[in-house]
Protein backbone atom coordinates (compact mmCIF):
# COMPACT_ATOMS: atom_id res chain seq x y z
CA UNK A 1 0.00 0.00 0.00
CA UNK A 2 2.80 2.34 0.61
CA UNK A 3 4.57 1.55 -2.62
CA UNK A 4 0.98 2.47 -4.42
CA UNK A 5 0.63 5.78 -2.43
CA UNK A 6 3.90 7.21 -3.57
CA UNK A 7 2.90 6.24 -7.05
CA UNK A 8 -0.16 8.32 -6.62
CA UNK A 9 1.46 11.33 -5.14
CA UNK A 10 3.83 10.92 -8.21
CA UNK A 11 1.39 10.89 -11.07
CA UNK A 12 0.09 14.12 -9.38
CA UNK A 13 3.41 15.66 -9.62
CA UNK A 14 3.74 18.90 -11.33
CA UNK A 15 7.61 18.57 -11.70
CA UNK A 16 8.56 19.47 -15.40
CA UNK A 17 12.68 18.22 -15.60
CA UNK A 18 14.29 19.31 -18.98
CA UNK A 19 17.89 18.57 -19.16
CA UNK A 20 20.45 21.30 -19.15
CA UNK A 21 20.96 20.76 -23.02
CA UNK A 22 17.69 19.73 -23.79
CA UNK A 23 17.33 22.91 -26.50
CA UNK A 24 19.25 20.77 -28.96
CA UNK A 25 16.63 18.18 -29.23
CA UNK A 26 14.52 21.09 -29.45
CA UNK A 27 14.78 21.39 -33.18
CA UNK A 28 14.65 18.70 -35.87
CA UNK A 29 17.86 16.92 -37.37
CA UNK A 30 18.30 16.37 -40.51
CA UNK A 31 16.49 12.45 -40.72
CA UNK A 32 13.20 14.28 -39.35
CA UNK A 33 13.34 16.26 -42.11
CA UNK A 34 10.81 15.37 -44.65
CA UNK A 35 11.33 14.57 -48.19
CA UNK A 36 8.62 16.70 -49.76
CA UNK A 37 7.62 20.06 -48.82
CA UNK A 38 9.09 22.61 -46.07
CA UNK A 39 11.21 20.61 -43.44
CA UNK A 40 10.56 20.35 -40.33
CA UNK A 41 11.13 23.06 -37.98
CA UNK A 42 10.63 21.55 -34.48
CA UNK A 43 11.70 17.67 -33.46
CA UNK A 44 9.36 14.90 -32.88
CA UNK A 45 10.51 15.17 -28.98
CA UNK A 46 9.02 18.31 -28.54
CA UNK A 47 6.10 17.86 -30.46
CA UNK A 48 5.81 14.59 -27.64
CA UNK A 49 6.09 16.60 -24.61
CA UNK A 50 3.97 19.64 -25.04
CA UNK A 51 1.36 17.16 -26.56
CA UNK A 52 1.59 15.20 -23.54
CA UNK A 53 1.55 18.25 -21.35
CA UNK A 54 -1.70 19.51 -23.11
CA UNK A 55 -3.12 16.50 -21.98
CA UNK A 56 -2.20 16.24 -18.49
CA UNK A 57 -3.18 19.96 -17.98
CA UNK A 58 -6.42 19.82 -20.37
CA UNK A 59 -5.38 22.36 -22.65
CA UNK A 60 -6.41 23.80 -25.92
CA UNK A 61 -3.64 24.59 -28.30
CA UNK A 62 -3.50 28.17 -27.71
CA UNK A 63 -3.55 27.80 -24.29
CA UNK A 64 -0.48 25.53 -24.69
CA UNK A 65 1.78 28.01 -26.30
CA UNK A 66 1.07 30.26 -23.54
CA UNK A 67 1.79 27.71 -20.96
CA UNK A 68 5.36 27.12 -22.77
CA UNK A 69 6.20 30.16 -23.06
CA UNK A 70 5.81 31.13 -19.21
CA UNK A 71 7.72 27.78 -18.49
CA UNK A 72 10.65 28.67 -20.40
CA UNK A 73 10.02 32.35 -19.15
CA UNK A 74 10.69 31.15 -15.47
CA UNK A 75 13.73 28.65 -16.54
CA UNK A 76 15.75 31.84 -18.25
CA UNK A 77 14.83 30.28 -21.75
CA UNK A 78 14.77 31.88 -24.97
CA UNK A 79 13.39 29.35 -27.66
CA UNK A 80 10.54 29.76 -30.47
CA UNK A 81 7.41 27.95 -29.54
CA UNK A 82 5.29 26.00 -32.04
CA UNK A 83 2.09 27.86 -32.73
CA UNK A 84 -1.13 26.06 -32.54
CA UNK A 85 -1.82 25.63 -35.98
CA UNK A 86 1.65 23.82 -35.93
CA UNK A 87 0.68 21.84 -33.50
CA UNK A 88 -2.55 20.52 -34.87
CA UNK A 89 -0.98 19.46 -38.12
CA UNK A 90 2.01 17.30 -36.32
CA UNK A 91 -0.24 15.57 -33.92
CA UNK A 92 -0.70 12.58 -36.46
CA UNK A 93 2.08 11.87 -37.30
CA UNK A 94 4.30 12.88 -33.91
CA UNK A 95 2.38 10.80 -31.59
CA UNK A 96 1.59 7.59 -33.45
CA UNK A 97 4.90 6.97 -33.16
CA UNK A 98 4.64 6.11 -29.89
CA UNK A 99 3.87 2.43 -28.50
CA UNK A 100 2.24 0.92 -26.44
CA UNK A 101 4.70 -2.15 -25.68
CA UNK A 102 4.24 -5.59 -26.81
CA UNK A 103 3.55 -9.07 -25.09
CA UNK A 104 6.80 -10.95 -23.85
CA UNK A 105 5.01 -13.15 -22.05
CA UNK A 106 2.57 -16.15 -22.03
CA UNK A 107 -0.90 -14.06 -20.68
CA UNK A 108 -4.68 -13.15 -21.42
CA UNK A 109 -6.29 -10.60 -23.02
CA UNK A 110 -9.19 -8.52 -21.91
CA UNK A 111 -11.38 -6.75 -24.65
CA UNK A 112 -13.90 -3.97 -23.90
CA UNK A 113 -14.77 -0.39 -25.12
CA UNK A 114 -16.15 2.75 -23.90
CA UNK A 115 -17.30 6.23 -25.35
CA UNK A 116 -15.34 9.29 -25.13
CA UNK A 117 -17.54 12.26 -25.70
CA UNK A 118 -16.35 14.92 -28.66
CA UNK A 119 -16.91 18.33 -28.88
CA UNK A 120 -19.77 20.01 -30.75
CA UNK A 121 -20.80 16.90 -33.29
CA UNK A 122 -24.58 15.84 -33.15
CA UNK A 123 -26.26 13.96 -35.63
CA UNK A 124 -29.91 14.45 -36.40
CA UNK A 125 -32.43 11.49 -36.13
CA UNK A 126 -36.23 10.91 -37.06
CA UNK A 127 -38.77 9.24 -34.65
CA UNK A 128 -40.98 6.90 -35.93
CA UNK A 129 -43.41 9.48 -35.73
CA UNK A 130 -41.42 11.63 -37.99
CA UNK A 131 -40.22 14.09 -35.77
CA UNK A 132 -36.79 14.99 -35.97
CA UNK A 133 -33.87 15.17 -32.64
CA UNK A 134 -30.43 15.61 -32.56
CA UNK A 135 -28.31 13.39 -30.70
CA UNK A 136 -24.70 14.04 -29.53
CA UNK A 137 -22.12 11.63 -31.31
CA UNK A 138 -18.95 10.21 -29.66
CA UNK A 139 -16.44 8.06 -30.60
CA UNK A 140 -15.73 4.33 -29.29
CA UNK A 141 -12.33 3.27 -27.89
CA UNK A 142 -11.93 -0.01 -27.91
CA UNK A 143 -8.94 -1.62 -25.97
CA UNK A 144 -6.72 -4.74 -25.49
CA UNK A 145 -5.47 -5.01 -21.85
CA UNK A 146 -2.83 -7.75 -20.97
CA UNK A 147 -2.89 -9.50 -17.44
CA UNK A 148 -0.69 -6.86 -15.35
CA UNK A 149 -3.13 -4.04 -16.19
CA UNK A 150 -1.37 -2.10 -19.33
CA UNK A 151 -3.20 -1.69 -22.92
CA UNK A 152 -1.45 -3.10 -25.53
CA UNK A 153 -3.62 -2.54 -28.11
CA UNK A 154 -6.22 -0.10 -29.16
CA UNK A 155 -8.68 1.00 -32.03
CA UNK A 156 -10.92 4.03 -32.30
CA UNK A 157 -14.19 4.09 -34.33
CA UNK A 158 -17.43 5.80 -34.85
CA UNK A 159 -20.29 5.10 -31.95
CA UNK A 160 -22.11 2.95 -34.98
CA UNK A 161 -19.19 0.47 -34.85
CA UNK A 162 -20.34 -2.94 -33.62
CA UNK A 163 -17.80 -3.73 -30.54
CA UNK A 164 -17.38 -7.18 -32.67
CA UNK A 165 -15.80 -5.78 -35.65
CA UNK A 166 -13.05 -4.52 -33.63
CA UNK A 167 -11.91 -7.89 -32.26
CA UNK A 168 -9.87 -9.21 -35.36
CA UNK A 169 -7.48 -5.66 -35.54
CA UNK A 170 -6.58 -5.89 -32.04
CA UNK A 171 -6.03 -8.96 -31.63
CA UNK A 172 -3.93 -8.73 -34.80
CA UNK A 173 -1.90 -6.12 -33.05
CA UNK A 174 -0.43 -8.77 -30.60
CA UNK A 175 2.36 -11.35 -30.36
CA UNK A 176 -0.37 -14.47 -31.09
CA UNK A 177 1.84 -16.91 -30.09
CA UNK A 178 2.09 -15.06 -26.48
CA UNK A 179 -2.10 -14.77 -25.51
CA UNK A 180 -3.35 -17.88 -23.96
CA UNK A 181 -6.88 -16.52 -23.13
CA UNK A 182 -9.26 -13.88 -24.61
CA UNK A 183 -12.02 -12.17 -21.80
CA UNK A 184 -14.86 -10.46 -23.12
CA UNK A 185 -18.37 -9.61 -22.61
CA UNK A 186 -20.98 -10.61 -23.77
CA UNK A 187 -21.45 -7.75 -26.15
CA UNK A 188 -18.46 -9.92 -28.15
CA UNK A 189 -20.72 -13.16 -28.55
CA UNK A 190 -20.43 -14.28 -32.16
CA UNK A 191 -19.19 -16.99 -34.21
CA UNK A 192 -17.38 -15.55 -36.09
CA UNK A 193 -15.25 -14.18 -32.84
CA UNK A 194 -15.19 -18.01 -31.75
CA UNK A 195 -13.80 -19.32 -34.82
CA UNK A 196 -11.23 -16.57 -35.04
CA UNK A 197 -10.21 -17.28 -31.68
CA UNK A 198 -9.81 -21.10 -32.44
CA UNK A 199 -7.53 -20.19 -35.59
CA UNK A 200 -5.63 -18.24 -33.51
CA UNK A 201 -5.36 -21.09 -31.09
CA UNK A 202 -6.73 -18.79 -28.49
CA UNK A 203 -9.28 -20.23 -25.98
CA UNK A 204 -11.95 -17.63 -25.82
CA UNK A 205 -14.16 -16.54 -22.27
CA UNK A 206 -17.01 -15.14 -23.23
CA UNK A 207 -20.33 -14.96 -21.32
CA UNK A 208 -23.10 -16.20 -23.72
CA UNK A 209 -26.13 -14.35 -23.06
CA UNK A 210 -29.09 -15.70 -21.13
CA UNK A 211 -31.19 -16.61 -24.29
CA UNK A 212 -28.63 -18.57 -26.20
CA UNK A 213 -29.25 -21.69 -27.39
CA UNK A 214 -26.78 -24.85 -28.28
CA UNK A 215 -26.41 -25.25 -32.27
CA UNK A 216 -25.35 -28.75 -32.19
CA UNK A 217 -25.85 -31.57 -29.81
CA UNK A 218 -23.59 -33.97 -32.19
CA UNK A 219 -20.24 -31.94 -32.44
CA UNK A 220 -20.62 -28.92 -29.80
CA UNK A 221 -18.80 -26.21 -30.64
CA UNK A 222 -16.53 -24.18 -27.92
CA UNK A 223 -19.37 -21.88 -27.60
CA UNK A 224 -22.10 -25.00 -27.06
CA UNK A 225 -20.09 -25.92 -24.85
CA UNK A 226 -20.02 -22.93 -22.56
CA UNK A 227 -23.82 -22.43 -23.26
CA UNK A 228 -23.94 -26.45 -21.86
CA UNK A 229 -21.78 -25.35 -19.03
CA UNK A 230 -23.70 -22.71 -17.49
CA UNK A 231 -27.04 -24.00 -18.15
CA UNK A 232 -26.43 -27.37 -15.78
CA UNK A 233 -23.99 -25.78 -13.51
CA UNK A 234 -24.87 -22.15 -13.27
CA UNK A 235 -23.22 -18.84 -14.59
CA UNK A 236 -21.24 -18.42 -11.31
CA UNK A 237 -20.05 -21.58 -11.18
CA UNK A 238 -18.25 -20.99 -14.59
CA UNK A 239 -17.36 -17.39 -13.83
CA UNK A 240 -15.10 -18.62 -10.64
CA UNK A 241 -14.25 -21.97 -12.67
CA UNK A 242 -12.24 -19.83 -15.73
CA UNK A 243 -11.88 -16.81 -13.06
CA UNK A 244 -13.78 -14.41 -15.29
CA UNK A 245 -13.44 -11.72 -12.64
CA UNK A 246 -10.41 -11.14 -14.50
CA UNK A 247 -12.26 -9.10 -17.33
CA UNK A 248 -13.24 -6.36 -14.48
CA UNK A 249 -9.46 -5.06 -15.46
CA UNK A 250 -10.90 -3.63 -18.52
CA UNK A 251 -13.62 -1.70 -16.55
CA UNK A 252 -11.19 -0.49 -13.93
CA UNK A 253 -8.65 0.97 -17.01
CA UNK A 254 -11.56 2.59 -18.06
CA UNK A 255 -12.22 4.11 -14.53
CA UNK A 256 -8.94 5.38 -14.22
CA UNK A 257 -8.71 6.62 -17.93
CA UNK A 258 -11.83 9.27 -17.78
CA UNK A 259 -10.58 9.79 -14.00
CA UNK A 260 -7.41 11.30 -15.21
CA UNK A 261 -8.24 12.36 -18.68
CA UNK A 262 -11.61 13.29 -18.30
CA UNK A 263 -14.85 11.56 -20.84
CA UNK A 264 -14.04 13.81 -23.50
CA UNK A 265 -11.56 14.52 -26.31
CA UNK A 266 -9.90 17.82 -26.75
CA UNK A 267 -8.99 17.20 -30.33
CA UNK A 268 -11.90 18.34 -33.19
CA UNK A 269 -10.66 16.20 -36.19
CA UNK A 270 -10.92 12.96 -36.69
CA UNK A 271 -7.22 12.50 -37.41
CA UNK A 272 -6.10 13.93 -34.07
CA UNK A 273 -8.76 12.49 -32.50
CA UNK A 274 -7.22 9.09 -33.00
CA UNK A 275 -4.07 9.85 -31.82
CA UNK A 276 -4.92 11.63 -28.68
CA UNK A 277 -6.61 8.12 -27.82
CA UNK A 278 -3.39 6.91 -28.34
CA UNK A 279 -1.73 9.05 -26.10
CA UNK A 280 -3.84 8.73 -23.60
CA UNK A 281 -3.22 4.91 -23.50
CA UNK A 282 0.62 5.56 -23.45
CA UNK A 283 0.64 8.20 -20.87
CA UNK A 284 -1.94 5.56 -18.61
CA UNK A 285 0.73 2.98 -18.90
CA UNK A 286 2.94 5.17 -18.12
CA UNK A 287 1.41 5.78 -15.03
CA UNK A 288 -0.08 2.24 -14.16
CA UNK A 289 3.81 1.05 -13.96
CA UNK A 290 4.29 3.71 -11.31
CA UNK A 291 2.54 1.32 -9.35
CA UNK A 292 -0.99 -0.52 -9.02
CA UNK A 293 -2.91 -1.96 -5.42
CA UNK A 294 -2.31 -5.46 -4.83
CA UNK A 295 -5.40 -7.41 -3.78
CA UNK A 296 -4.52 -10.68 -1.75
CA UNK A 297 -7.43 -12.55 -1.08
CA UNK A 298 -8.41 -13.32 2.69
CA UNK A 299 -8.89 -17.05 4.12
Amino acid sequence: MARYNAALKQRGSLTVWLSEDFEKSWFAVSKEKQKRGHPFLYSDTSMDLMLTLRQIFKLGLRQLTGFFKSLFSLIGRTLPIPEFSRLSRRMSKSLSRLSLGALEKRTHIVIDSTGLKVFGEKEWLETKHGRQYQRKVWRKLHIGIEGEGLIVAREMTDHRTDDRACVFSLLDQEEAEYTEEALMDGGYDSYEVYHYLEDKEIRPLIRPPAHAVVSSETAPTLRDQTIDYIQKKGYWVWYNKNDFGRREKAENTFYLLKTIFGRKLLSRSWRNQNVETHLICYLLNKMTKLGMPQSVKMV
